[in-house]
């Protein structure tokens, strides 16, 4: 098997720049991600273990059945108390940690001399909860997804401990687009805050592709657009209250990826009682009455401590969220070459003629073993004589080596390529990282 190595110009390092589009639609207090619904799995209901419209982070339990025998573990066969050990899911036996079997996969450390945790752990939970030897676990069922934050004037959206604060100084860079940025501290304003986590937009929100509906019973009544590109969400498509299009509703952030919402008018002249909404706050709390629906109340029921009871219901509000993202993934484009004269024999036993025999003469000094006549694949014009021999090989796989001469990858071709010794050929592998 012959080796190359790679010459100068034939390694490329490059950087893709993809805008994958996401949307999420809320109803009823449930989140929707891409318009996909549960997924049926053959051991749980829905088999990324995770609730609809969370994308999981892990991606390790999929399908994957929990055990019920709270007894069973994994490693040293010895069985874990039942009764009123609830605190501590196992304990580190004379030959090792029994670790209890969940079905699941899940990390664990168990207290000891290393004094290790998991970051969730506190200090003072890690002293008293935990005896020397106990087993602590963590947990790969982690998701991500939207948040909303209601806050009310008297919350101060950007006052301290709260969400503004920690956006002040972005906000304030991003003053330069425009004045629809500038939210001073201590502003009675009114605030409705959505939250993007970063795996659903890579580094940065694109700028124009933003786009934010509110529906009534089905129809849109308001619409939001960054068509400005400079982070001003613009309303436009108002059914009822077209008096206020063209008005900036809000802004957004595209590197933090937050969408902060101040617009307080009606999206509709006239609501009846099922259109109206009643609202909680960023701790939970019931604001008021139901209101009309507005900006405010967009994206009510997205993670947002909104339970059912008295005053709390959207509705027939829905809410839809759209926007592409930028990831920069690297990549590295290989040449791999097949020179004239090269890479025209084979070791596969179709490369040798079938119709001959294999025979050895041998003696007191000598072993003879007959030649071996390579298949003959090239055809003529005429039955008699047959084509001269061209040694001809297929090439179907191409593997990469690392310098110690480790395979660490292949590359299988869709359709094998013919290879002639008067052909010079030049392979593009493209890897994604």
């Amino acid at each position: 098997m012959p080796l190359y190595k790679f010459r100068d110009g034939d390694l490329f390092y490059n950087q893709i720049k993809a805008h994958p589009s996401s949307s999420f639609f809320v109803y009823n207090s449930s989140i929707y991600y891409n318009k996909q619904a549960t997924k049926p799995g053959s051991s749980v209901a829905h088999a990324t273990m995770v609730p609809v419209g969370h994308v999981s982070l892990f991606e390790y339990n999929v399908d994957r059945p929990t055990v019920a025998d709270l007894t069973m573990t994994i490693g040293p066969s010895s069985s874990i108390p039942t009764g009123s050990d609830t605190q501590h899911l196992a304990k580190a036996g004379p030959t090792g940690p029994n670790v209890r079997n969940t079905g699941l996969i899940y990390p664990w450390v168990y207290k000891g001399i290393q004094k290790v945790a998991f970051k969730n752990i506190k200090r003072v939970s890690y002293i008293h909860n935990y005896m020397q030897g106990d087993v602590i676990t963590g947990s790969y069922q982690l998701s991500s997804s939207i948040t909303r934050q209601r806050y009310t004037a008297l919350h101060l959206f950007n006052h301290s401990n709260r969400t503004g604060s920690a956006l002040k100084h972005p906000l304030r860079q991003a003053k330069m687009l425009g004045p629809h940025y500038d939210f001073p501290s201590g502003s009675s304003v009114a605030t409705n805050v959505i939250q993007i986590p970063s795996i659903f937009y890579g580094s940065k929100i694109k700028k124009g592709t933003v786009d934010l509906k509110y529906y009534m019973t089905g129809n849109v009544v308001g619409r939001l657009k960054d068509s400005r590109q400079d982070g001003a969400l613009i309303q436009s498509e108002g059914t009822e209250g077209s008096a206020n299009d063209g008005q900036i509703a809000g802004v957004v952030l595209y590197k933090e990826g937050f969408i902060i919402l101040t617009g307080s008018w009606n999206l509709a002249t006239t609501f009846s009682d099922s259109d109206k909404i009643g609202d909680k706050d960023y701790l939970g709390n019931a604001i008021g009455p139901a209101e009309n629906g507005s900006w405010l109340n967009f994206g009510f029921g997205a993670n947002d401590k909104v339970t059912a009871g008295a005053n709390l219901t959207n509705g027939s509000a829905s809410f839809e969220i759209n926007f592409a993202g930028t990831h920069r993934v690297p990549t590295v484009t290989m040449l791999a070459h097949a020179n004239k004269g090269e890479l025209n024999y084979s070791n596969n036993l179709t490369y040798l003629s079938a119709s001959q025999t294999s025979s050895v003469t041998s003696g007191s000094y000598q072993y003879i073993q007959s030649e071996k006549v390579i298949k003959n694949i090239y055809s003529s014009s005429y039955a008699e004589p047959t084509g001269s021999l061209v040694k001809t090989t297929y090439i179907n796989k191409i593997g990469i080596y690392d310098r110690r001469k480790k395979l660490i990858g292949i590359a299988s071709l869709a359709k094998p390529v013919k290879k002639t010794e008067d052909r010079d050929l030049t392979f593009k592998l493209k890897l994604d990282i």
